[in-house]
């Protein structure tokens, strides 16, 4: 059978943008899933918690700032708090969430690189001049490469989904100069929703 053509009627309701609608991502009922690669993000919020052995840690809540996916985990976030109740509040997607523990050489050097990519990225600000007021931090521009993973929903089968994986400089990412890593496999005994540091808590607004 041959496929019937559709002929444009100015009569018709349905008046999308052409191009607008060629950029859109199909939703047909399934979540819609970041691509991965580098983006510049901004700083939402910043939040002290424990680790899951009781560290000290900095969680770091990231959206993309410009682009086609301008603004992707905020409206993830607003869609959660429609159907929320005072019970099972919403909370901000885990995937944009990144967190360093604040103990150990290991972490330092890792706080000290979201530092120095945040410190590149924005002229104005210098962390050893912020007191170790990381409230300081918001707001503020980074790069970020997201990367794909695997993980198991709850009927057993495997899913993909994509989450920070590195932070960078914005000029990194404006010229490219990164690699997107490989989808991380399925490993049982990890928690792929475990974004750097340890906690599996999403970061609340």
């Amino acid at each position: 059978r041959q496929r019937q053509m559709c002929i444009r009627d100015s009569k018709k309701m349905i008046d999308f943008n052409d191009e607008e609608y060629k950029k859109a991502q199909a939703f047909d009922g399934e979540t819609v899933k970041l691509p991965a690669g580098g983006y510049i993000c901004k700083i939402l919020n910043v939040k002290n918690e424990k680790s899951k052995n009781g560290k000290k840690m900095l969680s770091v809540a990231l959206d993309i700032a410009e682009g086609e996916f301008s603004g992707f985990f905020m409206n993830q976030y607003e869609n959660r708090k429609k159907t929320s109740n005072p019970e099972n509040p919403a909370k901000f997607p885990n995937n944009a969430v990144v967190r360093y523990v604040l103990e150990g050489d290991y972490w330092l050097n890792r706080f000290k690189g979201l530092m120095t990519s945040l410190e590149k990225s924005n002229p104005n600000f210098d962390w050893l001049k912020c007191n170790h007021d990381e409230s300081k931090i918001k707001e503020l521009h980074v790069g970020a490469i997201f990367g794909e993973e695997e993980y198991e929903k709850t009927d057993g089968s495997i899913g993909t989904t994509t989450k920070v994986t590195q932070i960078r400089s914005t000029e990194i990412i404006k010229e490219g100069n990164y690699t997107i890593p490989e989808k991380k496999k399925l490993e049982k005994t990890e928690d792929p929703f475990d974004n750097v540091g340890y906690s599996n808590e999403e970061l609340p607004f």
